[in-house]
This record gives structure tokens, C-alpha cells and sequence, in this order.
């Protein structure tokens, strides 16, 4: 069908409520060589659920300075007014439509504007010993109906009992049934086969990279040798080399923190020797970790680092200062990621699903 077959078609009752405007009594035109307006907007647009979404109508028109613009058709989040169409999409949101129009009371344009919801990504850690807790993150992670969750490591107190993954596995399955989950190996998982056994992972099921919504998630065992010379090493030099024409952002998921303000050692895997130079050669956005049982957000070498370590352990006190730390927290959470276009946004939410804080990832 022809783009102008479907102009009349989804405006057919409009063009003939205009037929008494466009014409006097005695059924003529009122005015000759009318050039109809034309709608220059995009007709494909991203939003993602919850997160604040604004459609304004552009159109050209060389021969009418008076116009009327309508929108017919909008789900039941978004709002018309005036020459635009804003709302929030729900958590979970569907691809949607929407009729958008524009009139000089003698021609009118009319297109179809499609909405993709973009999915969501959730990144949370350290599960191991409060079940109870972390029951709750994972009832609040489902009513963000996200796409893939990421765990930061020590999903269980002790990855060589059966008895911990019998738990872990009762707690997540509701969650891992509707969503991809990525986890990495923490400390507390001593390298188990029984991790293994768990679940399978791409690559080697240490170190392996998904791409999800134009996002290249990488994700690392810390507790693994990443020296220069190490197998670790090399394919993450590689992959950050490759990162594929439609990434936008590249993620880094592993347990130790490079940095940190929690009560672990600081730097207790030595990894800004090792991996975070490789970081900075290659344009790493952001870098979410574990192990501190706490909630940071650090802007260190322009790169925003994540301590998403309050699934369930034992919350940690702050144990020192640093100038690149921006927030600390002594609670459980979870972080929410969001991508519209070429913006990231990360909310994080506590145990009474209260937003704790929001930052956008930079490019």
C-alpha cells in the first residue's frame, strides 16, 4: 500500500470534516493551490519503561501560517498536548503506536508513529546469606519486567554446598524463568563445580561478553589471574578491541572493586595494575562490581564505578575516603538500567523500593 493510500485511509473522517472549511456556500474552493502540510518527525522512536518520553510534531508548510496538531490513538501513558505527546511508560511497556496529524483546515498530513521499548537491565550482587532479603530484591527486580539480570558475584555462602544453591536456586528460579541471568564467579563460589553445573554461560563461563540493547556486558572472574601475561588478560584486550558497530556502551561485571570505600582491602586484587588501564585505552563507560556489601557510586579517570554489593550479606560500614567516590550507602539494593538512544540512566532502589539514587552513565 502507498504511503498516500494510507494517508486517506487513517484520516479519511478528518479530510471530510474539512470539506465545509474548504469550500464556501456554493461548494468551490476557498483558496487555490493549497500545498498540503508535511510531517518531517521521526516515525521510529525509543523509550523505555519508566523513564520520562516526549514526541514533538515537526511538519513543513510553505503556504499557511495556521495549523492544527492532534494525536489520535495513544496509549493510555501518554498525554497530548499541544504540538507534542509526553508521558512515562510503564514498567514492562510494550511497543506501541500512535496517530499524529497535522491541518491547515484545508489539507491535512497524517503519519503513524511507532514506540520500541527499549528492555530493561538489572545488575545487583552478594545474595549469599540472607535468604529472606534476598527474596525481596528479586520480587522488586520482577516488577521491573526486565530482559537480563546480572549478578556481581557470591551468590551463595559457600558455592561448594549443595544445600546453598538448593536456596539460591528456590529464590532466583521465579526471577531466572522470565529473565537471561549473567552471573559472575565471586569469592565465595571457590571456583565450584557445582557453580558450573548451575549455569550456562557463553565462553569459557569465567569471562564471557553478551550484547543486549546495543550494550556490550562483559563480564570477568576477578578472582582469576588478569596479569599481562594471563588467558584473562588477552581476551579482554581483544573483545575491548571489537566491540561491534552497534554498541553504545560497554559494561564491565565482575566481583572485586578496583575502587572502593568499603570494608575490604583496598584494591584487593590489584586490578588498577592489571585491567583497568585496559579500561581507559579502550573507552569503558562503566564498571559494576561486588564484594563490599554496601552501595557506592565512584567517577574515577572519567569512567562511573558501581559497588552493587547488597543482595543479602551482612552490610558493610564505610572503611575510607576517596576523591572519586560520589555516594555511599549502607543498604540493600538493586541497580535499573535504562537506554533511550545514546542515554544511559541507572536508578537504584532500596529494600522499600524507594529510589536511592540516579545518575546517567557517561559517554
Amino acid at each position: 500500500m502507498t504511503r498516500n493510500h494510507r494517508h486517506h485511509a487513517a484520516v479519511g473522517v478528518l479530510v471530510s470534516s474539512l470539506i465545509a472549511l474548504s469550500c464556501g456556500e456554493s461548494g468551490k474552493p476557498l483558496k487555490q493551490g493549497n500545498e498540503r502540510p508535511h510531517i518531517t518527525s521521526a516515525l521510529q522512536t525509543e523509550a523505555a519503561g519508566g523513564i520520562a518520553y516526549c514526541y514533538r510534531l515537526e511538519f513543513t508548510d510553505s503556504d499557511s501560517p495556521h495549523h492544527t496538531v492532534s494525536y489520535q490513538s495513544c496509549p493510555s501513558w501518554l498525554t497530548p498536548r499541544g504540538d507534542s505527546a509526553c508521558g512515562t511508560p510503564p514498567e514492562g511497556a510494550v511497543d506501541t503506536s500512535f496517530l499524529a496529524i497535522v491541518s491547515d483546515s484545508l489539507a491535512a498530513d497524517t503519519v503513524r508513529v511507532t514506540v520500541s521499548i527499549n528492555p530493561t537491565i538489572v545488575i545487583y550482587g552478594d545474595t549469599r546469606t540472607d535468604a529472606e532479603t534476598h527474596r525481596k530484591i528479586t520480587d522488586l527486580i520482577m516488577r521491573r519486567h526486565p530482559a537480563a539480570v546480572f549478578h556481581t558475584g557470591d551468590l551463595v555462602e559457600d558455592g561448594t554446598r549443595e544445600s546453598d544453591w538448593v536456596t539460591f536456586r528456590s529464590i532466583a528460579a521465579p526471577l531466572r524463568a522470565v529473565a537471561e541471568f549473567f552471573p559472575a564467579l565471586g569469592n565465595h563460589e571457590k571456583q565450584s563445580p557445582l557453580f558450573f553445573s548451575e549455569f550456562d554461560l557463553p565462553n569459557n563461563e569465567q569471562w564471557y561478553a553478551v550484547d543486549r540493547n546495543q550494550m556490550r556486558f562483559i563480564v570477568l572472574n576477578s578472582n582469576a589471574p588478569a596479569d599481562s601475561w594471563s588467558a584473562q588478560f588477552h581476551w579482554l584486550d581483544s573483545t575491548l578491541s571489537h566491540p561491534g558497530d552497534s554498541t553504545l556502551f560497554t559494561i564491565l561485571i565482575f566481583h572485586h572493586p578496583p575502587y572502593s570505600s568499603g570494608g575490604h582491602r583496598e584494591d584487593e586484587m590489584g586490578l588498577r595494575r592489571t585491567i583497568v588501564p585496559l579500561f581507559r585505552r579502550h573507552g569503558v563507560e562503566a564498571v559494576f562490581n561486588g564484594h563490599d556489601h554496601d552501595y557506592e557510586r565512584l567517577r574515577c579517570d572519567d569512567i562511573d564505578y558501581v559497588v552493587a554489593g547488597g543482595g543479602g550479606a551482612p552490610l558493610y560500614d564505610r572503611g575510607r575516603q576517596l576523591d572519586c567516590s560520589v555516594k555511599f550507602l549502607k543498604t540493600y539494593h538493586f541497580c535499573k538500567l535504562s537506554r533511550v538512544y545514546d542515554r544511559l540512566t541507572v536508578g537504584v532502589y532500596d529494600l522499600g523500593d524507594t529510589l536511592i539514587d540516579r545518575f546517567e552513565v557517561q559517554k
